[in-house]
């Protein structure tokens, strides 16, 4: 046997003691692999998996940074898009960019998967690099629906409205079965063509398969058809039905709120460091709350700002946290939180601003709009205590509403399949932004989603001098902000600021009752917003 089919005889024996469980079995195989071949990006890969799965965090970064080598080296692009999102979800951003734009993008291994690597320059807020990519593959070989549906949805993130509707329209033309494009469609421009959005929805969940995640975006298409057609219970039918497919998916217990909020009371309790009068270099600002809480608006208006830019929704203060313990676990794992006591927090503090420091150009402040780090202000402020923080909160039940009739993506916000779960989740949020209060008060700003859309130059001044910088009234006009959006409302956010959205509950008030009924008990009548 010479060598090159005594390696790939190696690495086909990790494979299948890869796919049989036996994981050291697998190391022992691929450590030899690249101990023979170093460049072998498929098992650095694999070891990168594996260090996952056991949740060690700095031997999956380390081992997807020697695949990203082998990568670079080879040239091989039929190993770049796994590498690059790899790089993205362990917060190795600018790596994964690097190695992009390092690797010749003709071949047809990269070629074909030219949609993931859009992909990753999109998650690190690279849209137009993203667009460019998709349009130089698109001439270069056939179209497909997965190329053209992730150039209608970069184009939706870069406002380009029109063009997003043509694209996702040419996406289902190609493949009128295109679940996610049904929904992308519905969700970014329900006008175009109503009636047959609507048709086409239906036919599908016709011949859908009960239970698939391509029937829940089905689902959640109708049910934005039929809101917007005033058909209330065929609507709520729809949006239960698919949060039903959603919630089965997922293995997440209303129970793990409370163990969260447990673990941050024990190693967050005060009191609050102090905040340097003079903070040099970078400041992060975090706006943090539940989604759908006016968290793109409240982003929209800072990044206005001459002073701040926007980075999106980063995982970089998780990760950081993660490989400080080498504890690769989910966003605000109570083992996590618990592990954080034990710390350098100031070195999670370093590691973020080194690991977001190349965003924002030389604007002074970078927004970080990632709801869910509102578990995490206690020690983001231990860490980073030149940070600001701004929680946006919301009417409890436009709240609930809001967070339910959204399909996130992945394991995101569990509870919000479930509007019992969902009111549950509210009250939690509240305990633990009035634990913030107490612990560190003043370091919060909480911001109310009714105040910012009724009054936004008022609001937006409150929050600019708890940002500490100098006011600037021209910031609410939303129109003159032409940066790309990916949330969930970037279809919205280009819009002036209104109040359509405060008691959008109402409409489904019979349907909600269990959850406000729940909210009502547990809240006083002040958290509640009087409609419009």
């Amino acid at each position: 046997m010479n060598v090159a089919q005594d390696l790939d005889a190696r690495w086909q024996r990790a494979r299948q003691h890869f796919d049989a469980g036996d994981m050291d079995a697998a190391i022992a195989e691929l450590e030899a692999v690249v101990a023979q071949e170093p460049r072998h990006p498929r098992a650095w890969l694999l070891l990168a998996r594996i260090a996952q799965g056991e949740r060690r965090c700095r031997a999956a970064v380390e081992y997807a940074r020697n695949a990203a080598a082998a990568v670079h080296e080879t040239g091989d692009g039929s190993a770049l898009a796994e590498t690059a999102l790899l790089l993205q979800a362990l917060g190795e951003s600018l790596m994964a960019l690097r190695l992009i734009g390092a690797i010749n993008l003709n071949q047809a291994q990269a070629l074909a998967s030219a949609d993931k690597l859009a992909q990753c320059l999109g998650l690190a807020d690279q849209h137009e690099p993203a667009l460019r990519l998709l349009d130089h593959a698109i001439a270069r070989s056939a179209p497909t629906p997965a190329l053209v549906f992730m150039r209608a949805t970069t184009l939706r993130h870069l406002g380009r409205r029109d063009e997003a509707t043509a694209e996702y329209q040419r996406c289902l033309d190609m493949a009128p079965a295109y679940a996610a494009a049904m929904l992308m469609l519905a969700q970014h421009d329900r006008h175009a063509d109503a009636p047959g959005q609507l048709e086409r929805i239906r036919n599908a969940l016709l011949v859908a398969a009960p239970g698939e995640p391509a029937t829940a975006a089905l689902e959640y298409a109708l049910f934005i058809h039929l809101d917007a057609a005033g058909d209330t219970d065929g609507a709520w039918q729809a949006l239960m039905r698919g949060a039903a497919i959603k919630r089965s998916s997922l293995t997440w217990q209303p129970s793990r709120d409370a163990e969260r909020l447990d673990a941050i009371r024990e190693v967050c309790r005060g009191p609050a460091r102090p905040r340097p009068q003079e903070a040099s270099g970078r400041v992060p600002i975090f706006i943090v709350g539940q989604p759908r809480t006016g968290t793109t608006v409240m982003e929209r208006i800072l990044g206005n700002h001459s002073q701040v830019a926007s980075a999106g929704e980063l995982n970089d203060f998780h990760l950081q946290l993660c490989w400080q313990t080498d504890l690769l676990l989910e966003h605000v794992d109570p083992l996590l939180v618990r592990a954080a006591a034990d710390v350098d927090l100031a070195a999670v503090g370093r590691g973020y601003l080194q690991r977001t420091g190349w965003r924002g150009g030389d604007r002074r402040y970078l927004i970080d709009k990632l709801p869910a780090n509102i578990w995490y202000a206690g020690l983001i402020h231990q860490a980073l205590p030149a940070a600001r923080i701004i929680c946006m909160v919301r009417d409890p039940l436009d709240t609930c509403f809001s967070n339910l009739k959204e399909l996130f993506a992945g394991s995101a916000y569990p509870y919000s399949y479930d509007p019992l779960e969902a009111a549950g989740h509210h009250l939690r949020l509240r305990e633990l932004l009035a634990h913030w209060e107490e612990v560190m008060p003043g370091v919060v700003l909480a911001v109310n989603y009714e105040d910012m859309v009724r009054d936004p130059l008022a609001v937006a001044q409150r929050v600019m001098e708890h940002c500490g910088l100098p006011f600037e009234p021209e910031c609410v006009d939303l129109e003159r902000n032409i940066t790309p959006s990916a949330t969930a409302s970037s279809s919205q956010v280009r819009e002036p600021v209104h109040t359509r959205g405060i008691g959008a509950w109402r409409r489904y008030a019979g349907q909600l009752e269990g959850a406000r009924t729940m909210l009502a008990a547990a809240l006083p009548q002040s958290a509640f917003a009087a409609p419009p």
